[in-house]
């Protein structure tokens, strides 16, 4: 069951760029986008033929792979200016890189869809790294579950139902102890502290913890996160790293009240 409220077309489209901004389909051939996607192969081309014309992506001939297109560029560019909250939220990531750990920043782009905005990694040979611009889904992980959390019953439940309709809820965790109804009981606890967490829950040998960021409304708008090796835990005194990503989120929140 699918909304019906959407345009197939479109929709299609917009997850075929979602897609190549994955990192394991940078450059991608016709059958794996259709196969991904769930797509019809003759639509999906059409489809990739119609965002080739416009620039979105772009063809190698010779390898018959597709991949993201320069007019992005510009348009990427442009929503930039247009977020101006986005880039003073963006300048509070690179003080918490001296944990040795990888912070992000999320935004909601779609009704059940997050999407890394802005990342900070530390100067480490070895460390965790995400794409920007790459989306997931709601509620996976600590910052899906962050976002979850402070949204009212009313989207969640909407959100619940999109998901469950289409097949998506947590497809991508690794734990079985995240369940919707697993998730649901720990709604009031991530309200209450103010953050959320994750221990292996969407990829082995990660933990996460995310808090939220709201605008001048209340209304959650951006969840800030970070990203270390689960063994790394009994390393780092993780009340402190709590403490510091909440103070911070408040200190963004503050800034960013006159812009959104």
């Amino acid at each position: 069951m699918t909304d019906r409220s959407l345009v197939p077309a479109l929709d299609s489209s917009i997850g075929i760029l979602e897609l190549l901004a994955k990192e394991g389909f940078k450059s991608a051939n016709l059958t794996e986008i259709s196969t991904a996607l769930s797509i019809n192969k003759s639509t999906c081309l059409r489809i990739l033929r119609t965002l080739e014309s416009n620039g979105f992506v772009t063809l190698d001939e010779d390898l018959k792979v597709y991949s993201l297109g320069a007019s992005l560029i510009s348009l990427g560019n442009h929503a930039r200016e247009v977020n101006d909250y986005i880039e003073v939220a963006s300048s509070y990531l690179k003080r918490l890189i001296k944990t040795g750990f990888t912070f992000v920043l999320v935004k909601r782009v779609r009704k059940t869809n997050l999407m890394y905005m802005a990342k900070e990694e530390p100067p480490l040979k070895v460390r965790l790294t995400v794409s920007t611009g790459e989306a997931f889904s709601i509620p996976h992980g600590a910052l899906g579950k962050c976002f979850y959390a402070f949204l009212s019953d009313e989207e969640a439940d909407s959100i619940n139902k999109s998901l469950l309709a289409n097949n998506q809820l947590l497809t991508n965790t690794v734990s079985p102890e995240t369940s919707l109804e697993c998730l649901k009981e720990q709604v009031p606890k991530i309200r209450e502290e103010g953050i959320a967490e994750s221990h292996e829950e969407y990829s082995l040998d990660i933990s996460a913890y995310a808090v939220p960021i709201f605008d001048n409304c209340g209304n959650i708008i951006l969840a800030l996160g970070s990203y270390m090796p689960k063994s790394s835990l009994g390393q780092i005194d993780e009340d402190e790293l709590k403490s510091v990503m909440k103070s911070t989120a408040k200190e963004i929140t503050e800034a960013i009240s006159m812009l959104v």
